[in-house]
């Protein structure tokens, strides 16, 4: 049941369909409730990534980005049109890409390289599969690829939804950039638990390692730069397969259940870093 409120306030009482919630977020888009709109069209993202609709993930990102660029945050928008675009492109909905690319008004690559760059803070993460050439060897090509591409989808449905970006691929995995380091924690969890269901479901998913570290970095156009890029990627080295390794400070501010802090020593640095295993199952 909606309850609504004086002043136009609704409380939603039960769980409701995404679809219903990506509507609830367009409505509040149209009259004006940009913060609102975002809350719900994030959620409807949510939503559908988790029931594995990309095209529904699509259209709601679409939504989001539009209610992005109306609160001024283009930084913020862009991101989510370029993934919408990604997605129309793949499943060959022409209509929809030609309207994500012309809301972008440009090749992303041209648009984001005539950013200037800028000091951020972020909290940064690095997936890989461990193990890799050994699956292809033990798998072959064809089955590699099929397994390799629902990855890919998949976690990058998830990063969508918990309002990341992917900035690049990295080996078999990626590496990715989120503004709070709650959203980068739950996105992990959400990571390893949609694995393990796939492994109950179908017998087999790969294991993965993931890191989250929060620092400062330089953000020039869509990448990032930085001695805390580095330590992100060197905690994921450390990672065992299906765990999720983070700095101390970056789980605290997550609030993630988490074991016992140990000291690391990290490649290149100089200092050891305290990290902890987030526990996800």
């Amino acid at each position: 049941m909606i309850e609504v409120r004086p002043g136009g306030r609704r409380r939603i009482d039960r769980v409701l369909s995404p679809d219903y919630v990506a509507d609830l977020g367009a409505l509040d888009l149209a009259e004006g409730r940009l913060d609102a709109a975002q809350r719900g069209l994030r959620r409807a993202a949510t939503l559908w990534a988790e029931l594995q609709a990309p095209y529904e993930n699509a259209r709601s990102r679409m939504l989001l980005a539009a209610a992005y660029q109306a609160a001024g945050n283009q930084r913020r928008a862009a991101p989510e049109y370029e993934a919408a675009l990604a997605t129309f492109d793949r499943l060959g909905a022409t209509l929809d890409a030609r309207a994500a690319a012309a809301a972008l008004g440009a090749e992303p690559g041209q648009r984001q390289g005539a950013e200037q760059a800028q000091q951020v803070e972020r909290t940064f993460m690095f997936t890989d599969i461990v193990r890799s050439t050994n699956l292809v060897e033990a798998l072959g090509d064809d089955a590699w690829g099929h397994l390799i591409r629902w990855h890919d989808e998949q976690l990058r449905l998830l990063v969508a939804a918990h309002s990341g970006e992917v900035v690049k691929a990295v080996g078999d995995g990626f590496f990715v950039a989120f503004e709070a380091p709650a959203d980068a924690l739950e996105c992990a969890v959400a990571i390893q638990r949609a694995l393990r269901e796939h492994r109950r479901q179908h017998g087999f998913a790969p294991q993965v390692r993931i890191s989250a570290h929060a620092a400062p970095a330089l953000l020039e156009g869509h990448d990032y730069h930085g001695g805390g890029v580095n330590a992100a990627a060197r905690i994921g080295a450390l990672a065992a397969g299906g765990e999720i390794l983070a700095s101390a400070a970056t789980a605290a501010a997550g609030r993630r259940p988490a074991s016992a802090p140990r000291q690391v020593a990290l490649k290149g640095f100089s200092d050891p870093v305290e990290v902890v295993s987030i526990q996800w199952d």
